[in-house]
C-alpha cells in the first residue's frame, strides 16, 4: 500500500531547539524567559524514562534554580554527596567531599534524570513562548544568510508530549477495551488500529540550537565530524528501585578484578555499574540471574526491583566545530565523555546556558558576530578538559592491571604526607570549574587588586542576601534578574545590583551555606555579570565605560541597556 502524500504545516519562530532532553528543554526555557518564541522538536513521544545521568554539580542546580525547577527537583535529589574510593583489599583509599559551596547550591548531588526531564517539560509547557512538537522526526536542515529551515515529519496530531517518568511509574497508557483507543499521558488520544497520515512540518527560525544527542541529526546534516575515540571497556549498568537507604556517597570499588561503582539516590533508588570483562556475553550479563549475582556482592537480593539493566560503551569525543552558520551544537551533540567524572549532563546544561543568552542577544539585535563565535571558544576547551579528566579517572581508578592497581593503592594513601596534594584530591579541586577569562571577558586593568581580578571569567558566587531596608533572605540570583547586571561591592557585605533600565538595589550578604564575605575581595569594584552568571568585567566603581568600549564589537548597545534612570545616581555606579 502506498503511503499517502504528507500534509504540510509551517511554523515560524525566533529559534528552534532540536531535542527535548535536559539540555534542549533548559535552553528552550532560558530563551523563552529572554523573550524569544521557541519551537522544541523531538522525535520521541515524551520525555525520557531512562536514568542515564545521575550526578549534578552546583552549577547545574543553580540553573534549575533560575528556571524555577529546583523546588520540585530537590526532594528527589540526594543533596551534598561525595565519594569513597576503596582498593583491592576493600581498604579506604580516599573520601572525597566537595568544598564549601560558592554558587549557592551543594557542590555534588545525585539526582534522577527522568524526574529532571519531566520537571523541565512542565516548565516548558508553562511558558507561553514555547511550542512543543513531540513525535516529529527531523529530515532536512538548510540555512540561508538570515535563518534556518528545519523540515520534520510528524505522524498524527501535534503533541506536546508527556512526562516520561510519570508514564513509567503510573503506567504509560490506558487501553479502552471498548474503542481500542490508547490514551497517553499528556492528553493525546490515538487509535491503536489506524495509521495516522504523516504531516511534513517546516520550521523557520533565525537560529537553531541542536541538542539532539550523540547521534545528532543536525551534526551529521551539517557535515561536522567527531574527534576522539571510543573507550574499549564496556560497563553493565543496573538501576534499582526500592533498594533501601544506602551510604550518602558514591562508592568506587577499585578491586582490580571487576571494578564497580555504587551510586545512591533518594526514595530507594540506587545504581550499580560493573565492568564487563573480556569474553563475557552482553545479553547474558544483563539477565536476571547475572544481575542477582553481581548485585549480591554488595547488598541483599531477596527483593530486587530492576528499573533498567543495559551495557554501554563510553565515548570520548568532541565535535570538530560547535557552530555552523546559525546553528549551535550543545550537549551530547557537541561532546561525549566517559561517566567517571560525572560531567556529561552538567556540561550540557552549561552549554544550554551559554548558548541561550547569546541567541537571545542575536535575535534582539544586540550581538556582533564575534559573540556567537565566542560560544565555542569558551565551551569547547572546558568540555575537552572534562573528557580528558573522565578518561584519566577511569584509567587509574577502574584499572584491572595488577601493577597499576598496586601503585595506585600505595600512592593515594601516601598523599597524607603532602597536605596540599591530599586536599586537591579530597576536596574535588581536580574538577576544575570553567573560567572564561579568554572568552567574552574584558582584560582587567593593572591597578585592580589580584583577588578582585581573579573573579574575571568565573561563575559569580551566590551568597544569601537580604534587602538593606529589611525583608526576606533570598539567593543573590533572585536579585540579579535574567539578563546582564552590574554588581558593585560597595563595602564588606554590601552589594549594589543594577539591572538594565533600573535603579540600583542595595542588599547585604548574610551567613549561610556560602561564605557571606566571599565577594569582599572586590570591595570598591563592580562586576559585569552575564546572563549565564559568569563575570565579564571587573572595574573600579564608576569605571564602566572602558568595559563597554571593550565589548562594543561583541555586544553593541550594552551601554544603552544600562541608561541611567532619572534620579538614580548612587555611588557613581552609573558612570
Amino acid at each position: 500500500m502506498t503511503e499517502p502524500l504528507p500534509a504540510s504545516e509551517r511554523v515560524d519562530v525566533d529559534v528552534v531547539v532540536l531535542g527535548a532532553g535536559p539540555t534542549g528543554l533548559t535552553a528552550a526555557c532560558l530563551m523563552a524567559d529572554a523573550g524569544l518564541s521557541v519551537a522544541v522538536v523531538e522525535q520521541h513521544p515524551g520525555t525520557g524514562d531512562e536514568p542515564r545521568a545521575i550526578s549534578a554539580t552546583d552549577e547545574a542546580l543553580r540553573i534549575m534554580q533560575q528556571l524555577g525547577v529546583l523546588p520540585g527537583l530537590a526532594p528527589e535529589t540526594l543533596l551534598g554527596t561525595g565519594a569513597r574510593y576503596t582498593g583491592r583489599r576493600r581498604q579506604v583509599l580516599a573520601d572525597v567531599r566537595p568544598p564549601r559551596p560558592r554558587l549557592g547550591q551543594p557542590g555534588k548531588s545525585q539526582f534522577d534524570q527522568p524526574v529532571m526531564e519531566g520537571l523541565l517539560w512542565e516548565a516548558a509547557t508553562a511558558r507561553p513562548g514555547i511550542q512543543l512538537h513531540f513525535g516529529t522526526e527531523a529530515t532536512r536542515l538548510a540555512q540561508t544568510h538570515d535563518g534556518v529551515e528545519l523540515t520534520g515529519v510528524r505522524r498524527g496530531p501535534r503533541s506536546q508530549g508527556y512526562r516520561g517518568d510519570l508514564a513509567q511509574d503510573e503506567a504509560f497508557a490506558l487501553a479502552d477495551a471498548g474503542t481500542g483507543d490508547v490514551v497517553h499521558q499528556g492528553g493525546t488520544t490515538a487509535s491503536a488500529d489506524a495509521v495516522a497520515p504523516p504531516t511534513e512540518v517546516t520550521f523557520r527560525s533565525q537560529w537553531l540550537v541542536a541538542c539532539d544527542g550523540g547521534r545528532s541529526f543536525a551534526r551529521k546534516a551539517l557535515g561536522i565530524g567527531l574527534e576522539g575515540s571510543t573507550q574499549v571497556e564496556k560497563w553493565i549498568v543496573v538501576d534499582l528501585l526500592d533498594a533501601g537507604e544506602g551510604e550518602p556517597y558514591a562508592s568506587f570499588h577499585c578491586n582490580g578484578s571487576r571494578p564497580a561503582v555504587v551510586v545512591p539516590g533518594v526514595k530507594g533508588r540506587r545504581r550499580y555499574e560493573f565492568m564487563l570483562l573480556p569474553g563475557e556475553d552482553e545479553a547474558t550479563m544483563v539477565s536476571p540471574a547475572s544481575i542477582r549475582a553481581l548485585v549480591g556482592e554488595y547488598q541483599g537480593v531477596e527483593r530486587l526491583r530492576v528499573r533498567r539493566a543495559a551495557v554501554y560503551t563510553a565515548q570520548q569525543r568532541l565535535a570538530s566545530r560547535w557552530r555552523e552558520g546559525r546553528v549551535l551544537l550543545a550537549g551530547d551533540a557537541a561532546h561525549l565523555m566517559p561517566p567517571f567524572a560525572g560531567q556529561g549532563l552538567n556540561a550540557g546544561l552549561r552549554d544550554a546556558a551559554a548558548a541561550a543568552w547569546r541567541v537571545a542577544a542575536a535575535v534582539h539585535g544586540r550581538a556582533g558576530d564575534g559573540l556567537m563565535d565566542s560560544y565555542e571558544a569558551e565551551r569547547k576547551p572546558h568540555a575537552a578538559e572534562m573528557v580528558r579528566l573522565s578518561k584519566r579517572i577511569g584509567a587509574v581508578v577502574m584499572s584491572t592491571n595488577p601493577l597499576v592497581c598496586a601503585l595506585r593503592d600505595a600512592a593515594i594513601p601516601a598523599l597524607g604526607v603532602a597536605p596540599r596534594v591530599k586536599a586537591w584530591l579530597t576536596t574535588m579541586k581536580f574538577l576544575r570549574q570553567p573560567r572564561y577569562h579568554r572568552g567574552l571577558a574584558v582584560p582587567v586593568a593593572r591597578d585592580v587588586p589580584g583577588p578582585a581580578a581573579d573573579l574575571l571569567g568565573r561563575a559569580l558566587p551566590q551568597p544569601d542576601v537580604v534587602p538593606a531596608e529589611g525583608g526576606a533572605v533570598v539567593k543573590l540570583d533572585d536579585v540579579l534578574g535574567s539578563g546582564f547586571a552590574w554588581l558593585a561591592v560597595a563595602g564588606p557585605g554590601e552589594l549594589w545590583v543594577t539591572c538594565p533600565g533600573q535603579a540600583p538595589v542595595v542588599v547585604r550578604t548574610v551567613a549561610g551555606a556560602v561564605d557571606a564575605g566571599i565577594l569582599d575581595a572586590a570591595v570598591g569594584h563592580e562586576l559585569l555579570v552575564r546572563p549565564d552568571r559568569y563575570i565579564a568585567a571587573v572595574v573600579p566603581i564608576g569605571a564602566r565605560r572602558g568595559a563597554y568600549t571593550s565589548l562594543a564589537d561583541a555586544l553593541p548597545g550594552l551601554a544603552d541597556q544600562f541608561a541611567v534612570p532619572s534620579g538614580s545616581h548612587l555611588l557613581g555606579v552609573n558612570s
